[in-house]
């Protein structure tokens, strides 16, 4: 899961943001370990089809619709001949991204139209972001509808050609969103929940291994070799433990408990 190929402007989005150069070199690494790189929808047909892959097979995918995909991104994933899905923010084609500037993050060009055709004609698969970038959680039935259906029909429109992936906004979801996800004919959606991909994994809730500013190749190979960086891991796994524990004493469904905040849940259950 990658976000903006570009220079990191400020240390909150490191984590978020990878320079070109270390993009370059981790594209270099795939291509020289012999791995082969997809867009998330080609594995899941791949998957589906239960179909062998080869030991070292990855999907790989950016999430918003920087326009540095396009710019930085693209000629190196030409370059290698890999596969990715970059999933779009339809509302924010030809803008300013403004929806990270509560997080401290400066603002930064959105793919044009144009460009969207490029990467699609490019053999970059596109998916879905919703229109607006909002937690869909807070929506009402009518407004989450709009969100993943305008979202899906606007880029269709754009590209000519089915869009059925879709990502979570900051990853961000629950069974109702998911539910409706469902219902709007996605056939995956892709979370922030770290962790590998395998033929039993919920295609509404695909687990990713999110990809920073980080140069060592170190790190790049641990994450590839585990799902995640190991901290990550560590924190989801202690998480699940205390869901494990706590959800059946409060009555709170333990899935739910793992999409949103713990805290949430729990105060929902408790009516504080």
């Amino acid at each position: 899961m990658y976000h903006a190929i570009a220079p990191v402007a400020c240390a909150r989005e490191a984590a978020y943001t990878t320079p070109p150069d270390v993009f370059a070199r981790q594209m270099q690494y795939l291509h020289r370990r012999g791995y082969l790189v997809l867009s998330v929808g080609e594995l899941m047909r791949r998957l589906d089809r239960n179909e062998a892959l080869p030991e070292r097979t990855l999907a790989l995918s950016v999430d918003d619709g920087f326009a540095c995909v396009h710019d930085a991104a693209l000629p190196i994933l030409q370059t290698y001949g890999h596969g990715a899905t970059v999933y779009v923010i339809s509302g924010y084609l030809d803008r300013m991204a403004r929806f990270d500037l509560d997080l401290g993050i400066p603002a930064r060009p959105m793919l044009a139209r144009s460009q969207v055709q490029a990467l699609h004609a490019a053999g970059i698969e596109i998916g879905a972001h919703t229109v607006n970038h909002v937690d869909l959680r807070t929506l009402s039935a009518s407004a989450l509808r709009n969100e993943l259906e305008r979202s899906r029909h606007d880029l269709e429109d754009l590209i000519g050609a089915p869009v059925d992936s879709f990502a979570y906004p900051r990853g961000l979801f629950d069974r109702t969103v998911q539910r409706a996800v469902q219902e709007a004919n996605y056939r995956s959606a892709c979370s922030t929940l770290p962790g590998s991909v395998s033929v039993r994994t919920d295609r509404l809730a695909l687990r990713r291994a999110q990809i920073g500013s980080d140069p060592h190749e170190a790190a790049f190979e641990a994450v590839l070799r585990w799902g995640s960086a190991p901290s990550s891991l560590l924190r989801s796994a202690a998480r699940g433990a205390l869901v494990a524990v706590l959800a059946p004493i409060f009555g709170v469904d333990p899935l739910d408990c793992r999409l949103r905040p713990l805290r949430q849940s729990l105060r929902r259950a408790t009516g504080g």
